[in-house]
């Protein structure tokens, strides 16, 4: 398809970049020399003169002239290092859609074209429009006619007289679609067909409508997203950040925002999709390793966390930590509870009591009995500051301690305080020994202030009792499981002292269906003022922690947050025939939740029986062979996929094969699958019904799926 018009906006526009990238790296290349030879010249503008006080003033008004002329060079190098990084991206492909847009005014109709960034001449034309502008949300509306988009908080009417999308490879017109309904097939199937890599690809380019509205929800709500497998959860919340960080950029930062993922293995996965944008990543932690940094000792780690929520049972001790009852019960209890005795821990220093048990009771005891516990103990923390900081005082001038100071080398005074004692008095050596004190005794002050004297576990142990009348025992006595740390961290905050958390504007939570209750409110508790996006499929709950979409709304408004739901049934990962396998595992068959598949049939799935472990090798070896490319085995348990990979090891180290357990191969996709032991005695219970839903949407391209006697009644 040829278009002149089109072919000369491309080559002018395509020009005009080659052009700007020249220009920068010029800049930046001179940079570095110029900036040298300015800074030589600033040192010998500046002549140091500190003999009075009008002469320092004077040097340090030019010091400080010259810092901020340094300051500003900085600020220009940085400014032209982002601007040629967009460039860059902008070469390798400029745009992919034009919006025609007729603006009901007597003025003439205009092209605005779309593309990953912003991009203007030297003569400030706009070429391309950054796909994130107010003006490109027209292009993502997918309709011809009357429409509207929002800027400045203003909605401006429109009419979009047409939607063109294009194919470009640098300065190369591959193809254009005029578009009235969808993002042509052609355009989507092109970008779904690329090769799967071990990170996210960017689909800017392919944004559907249902994610658009996901993506570019400004409201003040929160954010449910229920999406079928393959529907693109994860590339639109990440879309969405970058939306964001665009559209708010004069009020937050990537500093702003915190990723939930729900595994290390994800968390690199879609660790290059903001960069590929020009954005910095945000915090991006699993929530063990967020509840790790806030919790005093050591919790599980994912391989024994992952081990015990994919296991059959859940024991009646964690059933009771992860209830939305429990948490009820703490939160009135925070407000309520009233203890004659806390769990109390004496402060030591080398073995020795400083502070007793007796004396940290008498301090509580002071304390206004009808607070909430978490005002009793903070009172009880200022009135042992007070305590300790005049016991130092005292100590300080006792005749013991003076005669320690007076004794000291001049080394040691040096060590001590930085310099010699000058001044013998009285006063001024009780000074003296006062920091020599507290540098002494400095573990007992952080003691305090931390709040170590209070037993944190015995509280939790109180409070679980107050709660089931029952007596709690820790699994294990060196590490928490993730459910203890969650109770401890939700004990901490309400009961013993706020947590002090870095200010986060938006939470987004991925894999949201395999939190608990008590997590969910957890987080709720600690980012009260921020804005959630969660999401997340139902279907895919193979875990024994899996929380209910009723029960996350349910939870959110009872904390007066309003939270607004989204469905996503396109699937987009899978081929036809794969995608129509796992849509029959759905346990969501309602019309609402009915799955789309959008790539073209494919290849149609395949049964192998395997006898042996032979057998399974000699069949692996043949789909290695047969297809040339990496093959995936995904399995039911950790276990399995512990023993397939030393039985596949030199295959793997060859980077032939790769194994996962589905609990950490969720989220993720790949080429070539292969499904381990899916037989009938293996998968029979409607958590098991879940995980092969889960296992088959991650195959993109073939599905071969192996099983043992008899196939599992799921698939039969």
């Amino acid at each position: 398809m040829v278009n002149t018009r089109e072919e000369e906006y491309l080559q002018q526009t395509y020009g005009e970049l080659v052009l700007a990238q020249e220009q920068l790296v010029n800049l930046l290349t001179h940079a570095k020399e110029d900036g040298l030879s300015a800074l030589s010249e600033m040192s010998g503008d500046i002549s140091l003169n500190f003999d009075s006080v009008l002469d320092n003033l004077d040097t340090f008004s030019m010091i400080e002239m010259k810092n901020r002329e340094i300051d500003q060079m900085n600020i220009k190098v940085q400014s032209a290092d982002k601007q040629l990084q967009k460039v860059e991206r902008l070469l390798e492909n400029p745009y992919f859609g034009k919006v025609s847009v007729d603006f009901l005014d007597e003025e003439p109709d205009e092209d605005f074209y779309i593309g990953m960034h912003n991009f203007a001449n030297e003569e400030g034309e706009n070429r391309i429009y950054d796909w994130r502008s107010p003006i490109a949300e027209l292009f993502y509306n997918n309709m011809i006619g009357p429409s509207s988009y929002t800027a400045n908080q203003l909605a401006i009417q429109v009419e979009i007289l047409n939607r063109r999308q294009f194919l470009i490879e640098k300065n190369r017109l591959l193809r254009f679609f005029d578009t009235s309904i969808a993002i042509q097939d052609d355009v989507l199937l092109a970008a779904l067909e690329q090769n799967s890599s071990s990170q996210m690809q960017d689909i800017t380019s392919t944004i559907q409508q249902e994610q658009n509205a996901i993506i570019r929800d400004s409201g003040k709500h929160s954010i449910l997203v229920n999406g079928v497998a393959g529907s693109g959860k994860t590339s639109t919340i990440m879309q969405r950040i970058a939306y964001l960080l665009y559209s708010l950029r004069q009020e937050i930062t990537s500093e702003d925002i915190l990723i939930l993922s729900p595994n290390n293995k994800f968390i690199q996965y879609i660790s290059d999709v903001l960069p590929s944008l020009g954005e910095n990543n945000p915090r991006n932690q699993t929530i063990l390793q967020f509840t790790q940094q806030y919790v005093e000792g050591n919790i599980e780690d994912e391989s024994a966390y992952f081990a015990r929520i994919s296991s059959e049972e859940v024991d009646g001790q964690t059933a009771n930590l992860r209830s939305k009852e429990l948490i009820d019960f703490l939160e009135k209890a925070s407000q309520t509870i009233q203890l004659d005795k806390l769990p109390l821990k004496a402060i030591t220093q080398k073995g020795k009591v400083v502070i007793s048990e007796k004396l940290l009771d008498e301090f509580y005891q002071k304390t206004p009995k009808g607070a909430a516990l978490i005002d009793r103990v903070q009172a009880t923390k200022r009135l042992l500051t007070e305590y300790w900081d005049n016991r130092l005082l005292r100590q300080a001038k006792n005749k013991e301690t003076q005669n320690q100071i007076l004794s000291l080398s001049e080394e040691q005074q040096k060590k001590y305080f930085g310099h010699l004692i000058e001044d013998d008095s009285p006063s001024s050596v009780a000074e003296y020994g006062y920091k020599l004190l507290k540098r002494t005794y400095r573990k007992v002050t952080k003691a305090i202030k931390a709040i170590d004297w209070l037993d944190k576990e015995g509280l939790f142990l109180t409070l679980y009792n107050e709660f089931t009348k029952e007596d709690y025992h820790f699994t294990s006595p060196t590490e928490y499981t993730l459910d203890e740390a969650i109770i401890m961290l939700y004990i901490q905050h309400c009961f013993i002292g706020k947590l002090e958390l870095p200010k986060t504007r938006f939470v987004l939570v991925d894999e949201v269906q395999d939190y608990t209750p008590a997590q969910m409110q957890l987080l709720i508790e600690l980012f009260s003022g921020s804005q959630f996006t969660l999401v997340g499929d139902e279907n895919q709950a193979i875990f024994n922690s899996a929380i209910s979409f009723t029960t996350i709304i349910e939870t959110f408004e009872e904390h007066s947050k309003e939270i607004s739901q989204y469905n996503l049934l396109n699937s987009y990962r899978s081929s036809g025939a794969i995608t129509k396998l796992f849509k029959k595992l759905s346990l969501q068959s309602t019309q609402q939740m009915e799955i789309v598949p959008v790539r073209p049939k494919g290849e149609d799935p395949r049964f192998y029986a395997i006898a042996d472990k032979t057998d399974l090798k000699k069949t692996i070896l043949e789909l290695i062979a047969m297809r040339g490319e990496k093959l995936t085995i995904v399995t039911k348990t950790l276990e399995e996929a512990t023993e397939l990979s030393d039985w596949f090891s030199a295959e793997i180290t060859n980077k032939k094969l790769e194994v996962y357990p589905i609990s950490l191969s969720k989220g993720l996709e790949f080429d070539h699958v292969f499904l381990y032991n899916v037989s009938k005695n293996h998968y029979q219970s409607t958590r098991d019904q879940r995980i092969l839903y889960t296992a088959i949407s991650r195959a993109m391209q073939t599905l071969v799926i192996g099983y043992q006697q008899d196939l599992s009644a799921f698939l039969a």
